[in-house]
């Protein structure tokens, strides 16, 4: 009689390789609850990373940084923005219309000069967005532009 032991043995271990060899650290859990304070850490451009001058130019105006509070959503979706382009305030509405794809509204804004690192900050333009690996990721453009936040 021949012996499958060794073989069965084989078969576990390459399977085991296999499964723990596709996990990774970098795959967080993705969710959609954006409510909360957020502020831009940095931006995507065409897969380049654009982040803020090492040297803050703008320390008396909101220490330079763009924020972003989005209040709970309600049962249709609907929910309220709110937050600082640097030297600007704004509000406005976003509608939540199934898993990760989000409409933001009529925004209202103060129009003072701006620091070319709000240039990106599109907000009205933003299609779907996801958290993941504790970053709120918004996504316009078709996904060529990315606002990333983090918790504020």
């Amino acid at each position: 009689m021949k012996s499958y032991a060794p073989v069965k043995v084989f078969v576990l271990i390459v399977t085991l390789v296999f499964i723990i060899g596709s996990c990774s650290k970098d795959d967080g859990e993705t969710s959609y609850d954006l409510s909360g304070d957020w502020k831009v850490a940095y931006y995507i451009e065409n897969g380049r990373k654009i982040t803020k001058a090492d040297k803050n130019t703008w320390p008396d105006s909101n220490n330079g940084d763009i924020t972003a509070s989005f209040s709970k959503p309600d049962i249709e979706g609907k929910g309220t923005i709110s937050g600082i382009t640097v030297t600007n305030s704004y509000q406005g509405e976003y509608t939540i219309d199934g898993i990760g794809k989000i409409t933001i509204g009529s925004v209202y804004s103060t129009l003072i000069n701006e620091p070319e690192w709000t240039q990106l900050y599109n907000i009205i333009a933003v299609q779907s967005f996801e958290i993941r690996n504790s970053e709120l990721l918004m996504y316009y453009n078709d996904g060529e532009i990315i606002i990333v936040f983090e918790r504020n």
